[in-house]
């Protein structure tokens, strides 16, 4: 999901590094029509700006990220947008960037009027907000932004410093539900866990940020129907930091009275794993079995699958997972908060639970269509045979749910194989690429349009649940988590009607 930002906040630096460390959503998701960019000035006052970027380098990578688009783009007539009006109006502030953010600044307002997702600007290094050791360091200039009234423009001897910096985090998963920035889960054995720290909670600082204040200058820049999802991404990243150090939270408890932990960073499960020009990322997938009761007292074996991107590690822990749970007698498939990854793996996924076969879509280029065509399972890749799930399925979805999250529920709903639970799910389905700019810094640019075998559009839509249940802070404080209780009652009535 990519971030364009608006630059007439008092912060720009802060923002800066909301680009910076949304760099992962920039590439899974992309971003739509509510992101902006204003050339306005600071209303902070600031010393003068040291250029540390040439008009030639501007101008190559704007010119380079145009054409490219204008070669690729899967709608001719650019979503009704005048391309090369856009080219026109803003290659001269292009000329005029003074720092690697600024040029970055300016393609991102030029990408944001197609009005579609999968449209975005990578830095080369996602930490762009690395500590610069000298403010007239010219060795560096491509790396450090020296117009920043950031704390981080000089050395700071604690573990801030390295905040959103490193692959360690504290345990704890956030969601945005009424302008809260609430935790929702806590891993099992992780720091956060060991500390106390439990669903319900709401996180309302990190170190001195005031999150009320990051989510109201996040609505600022960020189409509201986006701010979930590029909202967790920030602040999720912000937990993150090299191994060993620790970063103070405050939360408000269960019983409505704030706390202030000091939580150390430990090592994200998984492993780490990358792909084409994006940087290493943390790959896992957990599956177990569940004993659920209803009601009425029948009692059903649920597998439960969660797993948090679309990557290559991801295809042969699924196909173990669905060896495991084979028997039981219904599958929960949680992909809430998975902002996507590698389109193809969702056809791959989806034969586990087709006996026949079948198409999640078609994605639809310039002068070219590509469907997404399931094979049914017959054997699995160590030579056991296995036949296809035949047992119901739930899927649950948020506003974090994007890009390949959507193409599998979305298309495995349009083929009446699943039934979907939670809310509806991002509106970035847009199959995309990813290619080099001469700086350094990755264009992604979406290729082509994409539509499930019933005809309908993802894109904007997103995926719309066949059970809408949204997760409450008061269920989550009595230990509930409202749509997998949902999505477990209704597999216990399909199995025993």
């Amino acid at each position: 999901m990519g971030l364009k930002l608006s630059r007439s906040s008092s912060n720009r630096s802060s923002l800066g590094a909301i680009a910076a460390s949304a760099a992962l959503l920039v590439a899974l998701g992309g971003c739509t029509a509510g992101c902006k960019v204003d050339d306005s000035a600071s209303s902070t006052q600031q010393a003068p700006a040291v250029r540390t970027v040439s008009e030639e380098a501007a101008l190559a990578d704007f010119d380079r990220m145009w054409q490219l688009v204008n070669n690729t783009h899967f709608d001719t007539t650019f979503n009704g947008t005048d391309w090369e009006a856009v080219r026109d109006e803003l290659r001269p502030h292009a000329a005029q960037a003074q720092n690697r953010r600024e040029i970055r600044g300016v393609m991102s307002d030029a990408l944001g009027r197609l009005g579609v997702s999968h449209f975005g600007i990578i830095p080369q290094a996602p930490a762009d907000h690395t500590p610069a050791t000298s403010t007239n360091d010219s060795d560096n200039a491509g790396d450090h932004d020296h117009d920043q009234d950031h704390e981080t423009n000089a050395l700071v001897p604690d573990d801030s410093a390295t905040d959103g910096m490193g692959n360690a985090d504290t345990g704890i998963e956030v969601r945005i539900i009424d302008m809260q920035v609430l935790v929702t889960k806590v891993r099992a054995d992780s720091p956060a866990d060991h500390a106390g720290v439990k669903p319900g909670w709401i996180l309302s600082k990190a170190r001195t940020h005031d999150m009320g204040e990051v989510l109201a200058e996040l609505a600022e820049s960020i189409d509201e129907n986006e701010l979930e999802i590029h909202g967790v991404g920030y602040i999720s990243g912000q937990l993150q930091g090299p191994e060993g150090s620790s970063i103070d939270l405050t939360f408000i408890d269960g019983t409505d009275q704030e706390i202030t932990l000091d939580i150390e960073r430990a090592p994200m499960p998984g492993e780490f794993y990358k792909f084409g020009n994006l940087p290493p990322m943390s790959t896992h997938l957990d599956w177990h079995k569940q004993t659920f009761t209803n009601e009425q007292g029948h009692e059903s074996d649920i597998g439960v699958i969660t797993f948090n991107v679309w990557m290559m590690p991801i295809a042969a822990k699924f196909e173990r997972a669905m060896y495991e749970l084979r028997d039981t007698d219904g599958i929960i498939i949680d992909l809430r908060g998975n902002p996507g990854g590698i389109g193809q793996l969702a056809a791959s996924v989806s034969r586990f639970f087709m006996s026949e076969k079948g198409s999640l879509g078609t994605m639809k280029m310039r002068g070219a269509e590509l469907s997404f065509n399931i094979e049914p399972v017959i054997v699995t890749t160590w030579g056991e045979r296995l036949k296809p799930f035949d047992g119901p399925i739930a899927v649950l979805t948020d506003s974090g749910s994007a890009s390949t999250s959507e193409v599998f529920a979305g298309g495995l709903q349009s083929l009446n194989r699943i039934e979907v639970f939670g809310t509806r799910s991002a509106g970035m389905a847009l199959p995309a690429m990813m290619d080099k700019l001469p700086s350094g810094d990755v264009l992604l640019h979406a290729i082509a349009d994409f539509e499930t075998s019933t005809g309908y559009q993802l894109e904007h839509g997103g995926v719309v649940p066949d059970h809408e249940v949204k997760l409450t802070r008061q269920d989550l404080l009595r230990g509930i988590d409202s749509p997998k209780a949902a999505a477990m009652e209704w597999i216990a009535e399909s199995v025993n009607e």
